[in-house]
């Protein structure tokens, strides 16, 4: 059999160009940032009267925040690069929240200079942090009996006496000021004249740590993208409900409940145990069930009693 030389029929033909490479990953944050930081620019030079606004404006910056830090979590993965983001964000934020409850006027100014842009940044750290801690689950079936303890943990430091509990209520100074320095202020307008507007409301450092811990947690098992898009929707329409909730009542409340709750019910499908881990699961429940109903009894037995009205004196 002789060697038959054949002619491909696309031989000489060019190749077509290939398409424009997307944007790179990195840039995903980039956009929720830049528009948080333009909430902060517009809002609070607004003057309303109107709690609507208010609420508006709470209710916006609160899910382009939550939005940046979970992008954050999706987008990073090495460990390599986590420790260089919480690296550098620390490096930025933590000597001026220092120095912003030492009372540092320079750094009050900086903090006041460019509305939000700091917060950013330690949100940025907060959100490395929770990614990093992220990887220390090793598989998908521990992301609900972590949540639960968080959620227990959670409690007790915000509703039952814990330190959460006791620097938001205290008046010292200094509590007053690791308030500011440990939380972040979302951006709402302005009374105009004697208006009724609320005080502008704050979220937690760990409330964005754990956003970051869980999100990262489910990119890494899961990885599908329907998977985070459904868990972004979940957590801002869940967390905006919560902040709601709050307006309303005027409670400080645990921010790790909803989470947790919306961690384990988006994605209980992905959770499988044989039969002895569900049992260990509900034991561990029970306990945690108990251990939170004794909290909240010796919350009630050492609160302090509530002071006896003074009578009236009588007029003369």
């Amino acid at each position: 059999m002789g060697i038959v030389k054949t002619t491909d029929a696309h031989a000489g033909t060019p190749e077509p160009p290939p398409p424009a490479s997307a944007a790179p990953q990195w840039t995903r944050p980039l956009l929720p940032a830049a528009a948080y930081l333009a909430v902060w620019q517009v809002a609070p030079r607004l003057r309303t009267e109107s709690v609507g606004a208010f609420l508006f404006a709470t209710l916006l910056s609160l899910a382009l925040i939550i939005w940046f830090v979970a992008a954050f979590a999706r987008t990073v993965h090495s460990p390599r690069a986590l420790w260089l983001n919480l690296l550098a964000s620390g490096a930025l934020v933590v000597p001026l929240r220092v120095a912003l409850v030492a009372g540092n006027p320079a750094a009050r100014w900086l903090f006041e200079s460019v509305p939000g842009l700091l917060d950013v940044v330690f949100v940025w750290f907060a959100g490395s942090l929770g990614a990093l801690l992220s990887r220390l689950l090793k598989g998908v079936n521990l992301i609900p009996p972590v949540a639960a303890v968080l959620a227990l943990v959670d409690i007790w430091t915000v509703l039952l006496g814990g330190p959460v509990k006791q620097i938001m209520e205290s008046e010292n100074p200094t509590a007053r000021a690791v308030t500011q320095a440990m939380t972040v202020q979302l951006p709402s307008p302005k009374a105009k004249g004697a208006a009724p507007i609320p005080a502008p409301a704050i979220v937690g450092f760990a409330d964005f740590l754990f956003v970051a811990f869980f999100v990262a947690a489910l990119t890494r098992f899961v990885g599908r993208p329907s998977a985070y898009r459904v868990t972004l929707g979940a957590l801002v329409g869940t967390l905006c409900a919560y902040m709601l909730l709050v307006f309303f009542t005027g409670w400080n409340l645990p921010a790790l409940i909803p989470m947790a709750i919306v961690m384990i019910g988006v994605h209980w499908r992905q959770f499988h145990y044989d039969r002895s881990e569900l049992f260990a699961l509900l034991y561990a429940g029970l306990f945690i069930a108990l251990t939170a109903l004794a909290f909240w009894h010796f919350a009630r037995r050492t609160a302090p009693p509530e002071p006896a009205p003074v009578p009236a004196r009588a007029r003369e």
